[in-house]
């Protein structure tokens, strides 16, 4: 089985409900998810991740990162950190919510650079 690697960020478990789904369905299509809410950073880790990124992310508010992410996108926002830090990975975001693009928005700018 291939494997990647599966982060979610939820408020209200609708994001990790998403994530679990797709996890199902990979394993049915040969993938194998390495499932984790983002908050369980002791469990992955980005800089040393070779294996495809998927994250599902829902917003609260105005766009405001779930209470599970905020330290994720502090961290992956970290000015003090190379432009290229993230350029090696191979990522997809999903985005759940009325404002999900202003969350989303921020987080692929950083991923990109």
């Amino acid at each position: 089985m291939r494997r990647f690697l599966l982060l979610y960020a939820t408020q209200r478990g609708q994001a990790k409900a998403i994530a679990e789904e797709i996890s199902e369905q990979a394993a049915s299509h040969g993938f194998s998810a390495d499932l984790h809410c983002v908050s369980e950073s002791d469990k992955y880790d980005l800089k040393a991740e070779t294996a495809p990124l998927v994250v599902v992310v829902s917003t609260t508010g105005t766009g405001d990162p779930p209470d599970t992410a905020r330290k994720f996108v502090k961290e992956i926002q970290d000015k003090t950190l190379p432009a290229d830090f993230f350029a090696h990975l191979r990522y997809g975001l999903l985005g759940n919510g009325l404002h999900f693009l202003l969350l989303i928005g921020a987080v692929d700018y950083r991923l990109l650079l």
